[in-house]
């Protein structure tokens, strides 16, 4: 059971920080108004805030604040009398944008890679053995004669890399995307 100490204003700052653009970003997909969005997020985290005493989230963070968030959206868009995600309308809406979806996932592609080729040669070679051919750790620090540890080490250090890097271009390239 995952028991975030939420009472700490840093760690609920950390929680905060790294959350509150991916959040922003997946209301932003349900309601499509980024001042909506950003709305539903800030009150989600200030509800987290009053419960952080009695608050205990049974799988990690992310998961919890992204379904309570979605719901957030949902509810929002049925107070509003707005075409919530699944109904027929919005079924056909998304079935008439097959093209765009693909190019998105296209753009989005090319940005992991792209920041994929800014990490130190080492790192990026480690990460690549280990995501892109599949190497177990043990095998990638055989390869290139180094401890799993320093594996280890390098792959945390890429992985938080890239979900900075790409947090902030996936954000930027949905808003684009949205403002076709």
């Amino acid at each position: 059971m995952y028991q975030p100490n939420m009472m700490e204003p840093a760690t609920f700052e950390a929680l905060f920080r790294l959350h509150y653009p991916f959040l922003c970003t997946t209301a932003f997909q349900v309601v499509a108004d980024e001042d909506v969005a950003k709305d539903i997020v800030q009150d989600f985290f200030l509800w987290c805030w009053d419960k952080r005493a009695t608050m205990r989230v049974m799988q990690d963070f992310k998961s919890y604040a992204v379904r309570a968030v979605r719901n957030a959206c949902l509810n929002y868009l049925k107070k509003n009398g707005k075409t919530v995600a699944g109904d027929p309308a919005s079924l056909a809406a998304d079935a008439a944008q097959p093209e765009d979806d693909h190019e998105l996932e296209e753009i989005r592609n090319a940005a992991l890679w792209a920041a994929i080729s800014r990490l130190p040669d080492q790192r990026q070679r480690i990460f690549l053995l280990s995501n892109r051919d599949g190497l177990r750790y043990q095998d990638v620090a055989t390869q290139l004669n180094i401890s799993v540890n320093t594996v280890k080490t390098q792959i945390k250090l890429a992985y938080q890399y890239l979900r900075k890097e790409c947090e902030w271009m996936i954000i930027y390239i949905a808003f684009l995307f949205f403002l076709k």
